[in-house]
């Protein structure tokens, strides 16, 4: 399930123009690189409207970006495959942005995509302790 419906794509983040069906699409593999970031934080919880709403708000946001990081970089085909543009030549001018790495690789994200995440702490991977004595 996509963190981010059409309507609050297109009224309240007022991300860059999408066809409805290509959008649902991209949302659910948006969703999905929140998921992987979180440690699926939110897919372990009973239910995504528990979250405080300031939480609720920032994975939104997080998501549109990344929805609207898909869009800029290519549509669908660095989506689906991660695959950027690692070389350009115009006459003798030549430009090389090098290549992945043949290890695992992290799927690409939006710049502002952990700036949304940051202050809700479904970044946080370590152990919480607690102590009766407080």
């Amino acid at each position: 399930m996509a963190y981010i419906d059409y309507t609050y794509y297109t009224n309240d983040y007022k991300g860059t123009t999408i066809d409805e069906d290509e959008f649902a699409r991209l949302a659910e593999r948006a969703s999905e690189v929140i998921d992987q970031i979180t440690g699926y934080k939110l897919k372990k919880s009973t239910s995504f409207e528990k979250f405080h709403s300031f939480v609720q708000e920032q994975v939104k946001k997080a998501t549109a970006a990344q929805v609207e990081f898909y869009i800029l970089s290519g549509g669908t085909d660095i989506a689906i495959t991660g695959d950027d543009i690692t070389g350009v030549a115009v006459g003798k001018f030549s430009y090389g942005g090098g290549n992945r790495s043949s290890g695992k690789e992290r799927e690409p994200i939006a710049d502002n995509l952990l700036d949304y995440l940051r202050p809700t702490g479904l970044l946080y991977s370590g152990i919480g302790v607690f102590d009766s004595a407080y």
